[in-house]
């Protein structure tokens, strides 16, 4: 019981009052969440990564096995999820975007304020290498899946990279890789920005299910991306991070991250390419709600599998 509610004062009803703020205030204060956005990818974000990233603890060689298990990971739910949508005779055109919403979890927005709250700055290492890979490979292989037929395709590949998400983690990587300190004059600033990540990323995610227009509820396809998203997808991660030999609180960030809400970023992809992009919105909107519960169990399992004699 103390450990159910270390885990609900310490991260839940934090995450869950500063969700609850942006979703309360947006009505009344009508900011633009677009712009929050962007505010975030372009600016606070970068400025968190090459911070953290730059000043961590940890050896540059443990990433590697998080790197792997990324990948892994997201090969795996992709077909997954696209096989469900066939066996249980859905819609075909679900297929694609059901395996994406099923592998590509909100790690970035939400996964690191989680990361930093329940388990402490040292490990979001672990969790800024999952955002820059999930970024990547939705960017690339999200792209493919998504995108019509033609030189469109090779063309869109490159949107990875047109934010300074990847550029900034590579730097930060790189930055401790050398033993380069920064300055103060910019280390100071990058430090004074990214402090405000965690607040901002949740009151944002508040505002947006505010915000939300795009809404149409269809039960069987929500069921499923939601018992994919929040069951299937933090089982299959532990399953593999044991397979892999990973040491129990890496597993845990790792499990934890699974089970973090369906990402904000395909539902640009699924408006672009015109993909089924009420059922994603929907499901963003839907999983980001639930999802203080969902990743608090997973919390407290994950706690005790780590902590065992």
């Amino acid at each position: 019981m103390s450990l159910f509610l270390e885990i609900l004062t310490q991260v839940t009803l934090p995450i869950i009052t500063l969700v609850a703020l942006g979703w309360i205030l947006q009505p009344r204060l009508k900011l633009d969440v677009g712009s929050l956005n962007r505010l975030q990818v372009y600016v606070v974000m970068p400025a968190f990564l090459v911070h953290f990233l730059s000043t961590g603890k940890q050896p540059l060689s443990v990433i590697w096995p998080v790197f792997y298990f990324g990948f892994i990971q997201f090969m795996i739910l992709i077909p997954l999820g696209w096989l469900l949508v066939l066996a249980f005779r859905m819609r075909r055109s679900l297929g694609p975007m059901m395996g994406l919403g099923t592998a590509y979890a909100n790690v970035g927005f939400f996964g690191i304020p989680v990361t930093q709250l329940a388990f402490g700055p040292d490990y979001l290492i672990y969790q800024s290498v999952l955002t820059a890979l999930m970024a990547i490979l939705v960017c690339t292989v999200g792209v493919w899946l998504l995108a019509p037929s033609g030189g469109s395709k090779l063309g869109k590949l490159r949107n990875a990279f047109e934010t300074p998400l990847i550029p900034s983690v590579i730097l930060g990587i790189a930055l401790r890789g050398f033993g380069i300190e920064l300055p103060v004059v910019v280390s100071q600033p990058l430090q004074f920005l990214g402090s405000i990540f965690t607040p901002l990323a949740l009151y944002t995610l508040g505002a947006q299910i505010a915000a939300a227009r795009n809404i149409n509820f269809e039960f069987g396809p929500q069921l499923l991306i939601l018992t994919l998203k929040f069951l299937v997808s933090p089982i299959l991660s532990w399953l593999i991070c044991i397979a892999m030999g990973l040491p129990p609180d890496i597993t845990a960030v790792i499990v934890v991250a699974a089970a973090t809400p369906v990402g904000v970023l395909i539902t640009i992809f699924a408006a672009e390419y015109k993909t089924e992009s009420e059922f994603i919105s929907t499901a963003v909107v839907i999983s980001t709600a639930l999802s203080p519960i969902f990743v608090t169990g997973w919390i407290l399992a994950t706690r005790l599998y780590w902590c065992e004699p």
